[in-house]
């Protein structure tokens, strides 16, 4: 009986341990997605090239910047993150960041909709700044 506790214990634990990790993991896939397209709007801004895709970057940036608040939930600091406990530890903070983001994905969306470049410039640089805001104080430094 001993046996069948401590190996159902053991499931629970591995299992909450799975849930965790798939949280990061899929946390990683979000945020690796949202640099991808923020990388490619910086690529065709300073290339001038492909302008015609910067709507598709750009309002996916602001479609995934709906999923950003969800993937930081509590509990998910643990494990190989680089999201630094202040996340939770100063959640209000977080939230401001994160609510900063969510409205500068958006503004580039609709600057890059509009397809006004005297827009376009100063939204995509308030985009970045929001971006900044949010690594310098809640992600762990790396080298890239």
């Amino acid at each position: 009986m001993r046996l069948i506790a401590f190996l159902s214990a053991m499931l629970v634990a591995n299992m909450a341990f799975a849930d965790g990790d798939a949280e990061i993991k899929y946390r990683q896939a979000v945020m690796k997605a949202v640099g991808g397209h923020m990388a490619s709007m910086g690529a065709i801004l300073r290339g001038r090239t492909h302008l015609g895709d910067l709507d598709v970057h750009a309002n996916a940036m602001a479609e995934l910047a709906q999923i950003v608040p969800t993937v930081f939930p509590e509990g998910s600091g643990d494990g190989k993150t680089e999201a630094l406990p202040a996340i939770w530890e100063k959640a209000d903070d977080f939230k401001k960041h994160v609510d900063e983001y969510v409205k500068a994905a958006n503004d580039m969306a609709d600057a890059a909709n509009s397809g006004e470049m005297g827009r376009i410039g100063p939204a995509i640089q308030a985009l970045g700044q929001s971006c900044k805001g949010c690594h310098d104080n809640f992600r762990e430094e790396h080298d890239h």
